[in-house]
């Protein structure tokens, strides 16, 4: 039973330092196996360094315009994260801003990606694709 435990107990930092060099040259040596991961997938959106200097400028003005839009807004989720916490005097109650805290912070990265997205179907671009929390078999 003991060694059991021993075997299931997380790595310590040292280990996963350690097992960091293999996994990241385990990666490379895939990648380059199958050639890399633009021409694994031909689907995937158009790397920046391939966008021509009007569809990067006007990009640019797309996110720059929904920063300074949505300012106020992450400014105010910022604030009121901070007061639930102060708030909060269980270890439940904090978590409960926590979750909350994410969940905002989530839906406002969305909108951002949507008038990303907008701007990219406008210049003829590939749009962003769902962030990885909004993948299949997520809950």
């Amino acid at each position: 039973m003991r060694s059991l435990l021993m075997v299931c107990m997380p790595f310590t930092n040292r280990w996963r330092r350690a097992l960091l060099i293999p996994c990241v040259a385990l990666t490379a040596a895939a990648l380059q196996q199958t050639g890399g991961l633009a021409e694994a997938a031909p689907d995937r959106r158009m790397p920046e360094s391939q966008l021509t200097q009007s569809q990067k400028q006007q990009l640019f003005q797309a996110r720059r315009r929904w920063g300074l839009s949505s300012y106020n807004q992450r400014l105010a989720l910022l604030k009121s994260g901070q007061s639930c916490l102060q708030r909060a005097q269980t270890p439940d109650a904090g978590k409960t801003c926590m979750k909350q805290q994410k969940q905002a912070r989530r839906r406002l990265m969305e909108q951002g990606r949507q008038v990303v997205n907008a701007e990219r179907r406008r210049l003829g671009l590939t749009p962003l694709r769902d962030f990885w929390w909004q993948g299949q078999g997520r809950g």
